[in-house]
């Protein structure tokens, strides 16, 4: 024979839900009268119309129970981890110049600092970059041989008859320690592309270069 599920009328909403569609409350032993979709949107109206109380009460659970707050956040996002990624990502895309241009203004105002802490930054672990990297390559040795042999295919395309090898040959040489010889104009690059001539190289620290990559930067593309 067939259970028969077990109903209720919510009295918010007049409609008829089964049992599980309510909360049950252990100090009366009764189900609440309204639905618990009616209930979400009463507590979610009451929130938007007055957040602050909520805040504070949520505010004061977490730094009284850290631990539990903490492991309250993980689970959900352990439960909700891509619903969570969809959101964050839809919410950037909607408001990207608007994380752009505070992510520049922080920059801007915090360059030198994150310059000195950056340096202290690698000072610290040189070494270990240095590993790190030798074990890449090592690891990596046909990836890195194809770009090397792209780079200097590179630099053969971009070296035109009239460059001065042997200036370009006495910059390489007399580059100081923990700077690399840069292409102002990089050889490639999606926006303009350079050559590799005497009057395109220049000295930058190694982190900077690094960092630069083969990025065109505005006054370069105004000047041409």
């Amino acid at each position: 024979m067939k259970e028969t599920i077990k109903t209720q009328v919510c009295t918010k909403c007049g409609l008829e839900k089964p049992l599980s569609k309510y909360y049950f409350r252990k100090d009366s032993q009764k189900y609440r009268s309204a639905c618990n979709d009616c209930l979400a949107k009463q507590k979610k109206a009451k929130y938007q119309a007055n957040p602050e109380p909520m805040k504070a009460r949520v505010k004061a659970w977490r730094e009284a129970n850290p631990e539990k707050a903490r492991a309250t956040r993980k689970a959900y996002y352990q439960n909700n981890i891509e619903k969570i990624r969809a959101k964050g990502k839809a919410h950037y895309q909607a408001n990207s110049e608007v994380y752009k241009a505070r992510t520049k203004a922080r920059y801007k105002a915090n360059v030198e600092k994150i310059s000195i802490e950056q340096k202290a930054r690698y000072e610290a672990k040189k070494e270990e970059y240095k590993l790190r990297i030798k074990a890449y390559r090592k690891a990596n040795k046909q990836k890195v041989n194809a770009w090397r042999a792209k780079r200097r295919a590179a630099k053969l395309n971009a070296t035109p008859a009239w460059a001065d090898n042997k200036k370009i040959a006495q910059i390489y040489k007399e580059c100081p320690p923990g700077y690399h010889v840069d292409h102002v104009f990089p050889l490639q690059s999606p926006i303009m592309c350079g050559l590799h001539v005497e009057n395109n190289l220049q000295y930058l620290p190694a982190k900077e270069n690094i960092k630069k990559k083969n990025h065109v930067t505005l006054q370069q593309q105004l000047n041409g």
